[in-house]
């Protein structure tokens, strides 16, 4: 019996190998088309965002919860794909700079034209939206060339989980800046939802084994400036108007960009053309992430909102990480995968 189950694992690859194709060339393959698929499903779940959150507010309870969760479920699986998104664009050995620009300036050119079809025009802007859209565009450039060393470094799951845990600054500053008192089961999912953070992103001895000091302040100036991201968004959904939300993200994505395309532009190499698809579905997933965040909320607590997004996304982040370039899943992210679900249902009855 041992024999012939030996024999029935050799066939397929023997099979591959008649056909003149590699065992390794057919993961590869298949690799390339989930790879390809989160692109299309990034462009193709563009319009229902898009359509709901310029829509009129719903009426009803029920609905207007449903609504909620749409919003944070949205953010939540578009800001995660930013990450598997850049780390695709690092095996297409784009200029990832090249990758930036298009993706800011197609994310400003999105919420300018959000922005026109308001009808706010110039009286959308004032002087607190100005001011938090120029510091959130530095802020969001920051963070992302600092993303792209650890990247390289430590792959999709420990660069996610460090951008993911800067979930604790927002909720911190909602509760000592804002008085945000949650209930008793978003409390409770909240917690559950940071206890699986660490659990999801950093396994045992990978962050502590001898790392060198240059490493270690990556990673802290990464966990920062997500965390200003983060509050950049929150502060302006406190003092800001829902209804400008758009000139918001506009003058945010259009600073990033003017920052960008100078970076790239003292780094030109490669082939611009390359870096057209990775840098249009980031700035796709960059406009319709931050839309859904805001309109999540000004509908939900941010005590619920930034642990339930930072969990979730960190678990679907590691999952298509394995999927699609063999990240190592451990045991200890298998339980911080299942008690972030448990986080997830908490949070709902609350």
């Amino acid at each position: 019996m041992r024999l012939m189950r030996g024999r029935a694992k050799v066939r397929p690859q023997a099979a591959s190998i008649a056909q003149g194709i590699r065992p390794s060339q057919a993961h590869e393959a298949v690799q390339r088309s989930w790879q390809e698929a989160l692109l299309r499903v990034s462009f193709s779940a563009a319009g229902i965002v898009l359509q709901t959150g310029v829509s009129r507010p719903i009426r009803g309870s029920a609905l207007k919860g449903l609504c909620a969760m749409l919003f944070l479920v949205a953010a939540t699986l578009f800001s995660s794909s930013f990450g598997l998104i850049v780390r695709y664009a690092q095996e297409r050995r784009c200029n990832l700079w090249g990758v930036g620009a298009v993706n800011y300036t197609l994310a400003a050119t999105f919420h300018a034209v959000l922005w026109a079809l308001s009808g706010a025009g110039w009286r959308a802007l004032d002087a607190s939206t100005v001011a938090l859209g120029v510091g959130g565009g530095i802020v969001f450039v920051t963070a992302f060339g600092l993303l792209l060393p650890v990247m390289r470094w430590r792959g999709v799951s420990i660069s996610t989980a460090a951008t993911q845990l800067a979930v604790l600054v927002p909720v911190l500053f909602s509760v000592l800046l804002w008085g945000e008192r949650p209930t008793t089961p978003q409390m409770v999912g909240a917690t559950l939802a940071l206890a699986a953070l660490p659990m999801l992103g950093l396994q045992p001895g990978a962050l502590a084994d001898r790392m060198p000091a240059r490493n270690m302040l990556l990673l802290l100036a990464l966990f920062l400036t997500n965390g200003l991201c983060m509050l950049t968004v929150r502060a302006y959904q406190q003092v800001g108007d829902a209804a400008s939300s758009s000139a918001f993200l506009t003058i945010i994505f259009g600073t990033a960009a003017v920052i960008a395309q100078i970076a790239w532009a003292t780094r030109r190499d490669g082939s611009p053309s390359r870096e057209l698809l990775p840098g249009a579905a980031l700035g796709l997933c960059n406009a319709l992430a931050n839309l859904a965040l805001i309109n999540a909320l000004a509908r939900l607590p941010s005590m619920l909102v930034f642990p339930f997004q930072s969990a979730v996304g960190l678990t679907f982040a590691s999952l298509m990480a394995r999927l699609l370039w063999d990240e190592r899943i451990s045991r200890l992210e298998k339980g911080g995968m299942a008690l972030a679900l448990i986080a997830v249902a908490v949070i709902n009855v609350g």
